[in-house]
């Protein structure tokens, strides 16, 4: 997760320009890897993303991109122009941030939560979107057209930063693992959301937000479109020194595949790796944080969190998943550092269960853990 930066920079209504960007790196323990040796036994050191940011703003004119390189990969997180009708509307056209659930994040990890790896969190799609904020209501309605599309990389069509559902072919050796071919991609998206805040005091505000999506699955190989839709209810509440966040959602896939294909789970992809996701299922969130400003040296705050996700999943035989994270982040002038314990069951990114954590997945799967400390330079 990302400091929230964009929003205070769309807040502002003079003239400017500003290039800036990041370079992020992660140290981690996992549970499930061989402890054979000083390196694994001691974790490991990787580079995680460079990115670089252009915003700007020309009278009413709004102007926001950011390009992220990977380790083998690379993507557009987001890229748009905007006008702005007055200081309370403004409309937005290219890729960006699509209006479901706790904006801007449904967690305050770096891992995120559950909602990010089915595609409703974080999730940015190519279309057009208005948003209007007068008072406490905060509403915004969305066309995408498209998702926002997979740029370099060695999968089919997953390199991405979030998560769509995609076209696999088990003939991309990257891809072989699944053994699977399908060929959906998203398309015609809706989406709408209102939100209200209660002021308590001051620094005290509770929001109250419902979403809706809506959308269809065209099949390359068929030629017929599925459908898919989704609806959230979600509860932030900012009190002194703490946030609360709590959502709930449901969701349901309706792919037209080929007939004799099996419709229980869908294909989704980012980071130039592919898995299955049910293609039915209720998602709750629930997350704390407490925050601390303090003068120690460079550090100038220091707030702890711990994030809950679990997704019940429709389908019969079909186990269902969990995430957690306890940690921190670290404030230290431009230098932001997560340090999580991030704990799951049947959850992609956390076990050897890659391709069906999030589908089938296994009902005896053991409780998987990461410690991942993850530092930040921004400029």
């Amino acid at each position: 997760m990302l400091p929230q930066e964009a929003s205070a920079q769309e807040a502002q209504t003079q003239d400017h320009f500003r290039l800036g960007g990041a370079l992020r790196f992660s140290y981690f323990i996992k549970s499930w890897e061989g402890q054979e040796g000083t390196r694994q036994r001691w974790g490991d050191v990787a580079f995680d993303v460079f990115r670089v940011n252009a915003d700007g703003r020309l009278s009413n004119l709004l102007l926001s991109a950011e390009y992220r390189i990977y380790a083998g990969y690379s993507m557009l997180h987001h890229g748009y122009i905007g006008y702005a009708f007055s200081e309370h509307t403004q409309v937005q056209l290219g890729v960006h941030r699509a209006p479901f659930g706790l904006l801007p994040y449904a967690s305050h990890n770096w891992f995120f939560g559950l909602p990010y790896y089915l595609g409703f969190e974080d999730d940015y799609d190519l279309g057009l979107k208005l948003v209007h904020e007068h008072g406490p209501w905060n509403l915004q309605v969305a066309f995408y057209k498209n998702d926002e599309g997979s740029y370099t990389g060695r999968s089919t069509a997953s390199a991405r930063y979030s998560y769509d559902v995609v076209p696999v072919s088990s003939t991309n050796p990257t891809e072989a693992y699944l053994g699977v071919d399908q060929a959906n991609s998203e398309t015609n998206q809706l989406n709408a959301r209102a939100a209200y805040k209660f002021t308590h005091g001051v620094g005290y505000t509770t929001e109250l937000g419902l979403s809706v999506q809506a959308g269809q699955l065209h099949n390359a190989v068929t030629g017929r479109s599925g459908l898919r839709g989704a609806a959230a209810v979600h509860l932030e509440g900012d009190y002194g020194p703490w946030n609360v966040k709590l959502e709930a959602l449901h969701y349901a896939f309706r792919p037209a595949n080929p007939e004799g294909s099996d419709n229980r789970f869908v294909m989704m992809g980012a980071y130039d790796a592919p898995y299955k996701v049910a293609s039915q299922g209720t998602l709750v969130a629930v997350g704390v944080s407490y925050g601390i400003p303090l003068t120690w040296g460079p550090i100038s705050r220091i707030s702890f969190h711990e994030d809950f996700s679990l997704l019940k999943k429709v389908r019969a035989g079909y186990a269902d998943s969990y995430q957690n994270a306890l940690g921190t982040l670290i404030t230290a002038g431009p230098v932001y550092t997560y340090v999580d314990l991030v704990t799951g069951k049947n959850q992609p990114w956390l076990g050897t269960n890659y391709g069906d954590a999030l589908a089938e997945g296994s009902s005896t799967a053991p409780w998987e853990t990461r410690f991942n400390v993850n530092v930040g330079y921004y400029f």
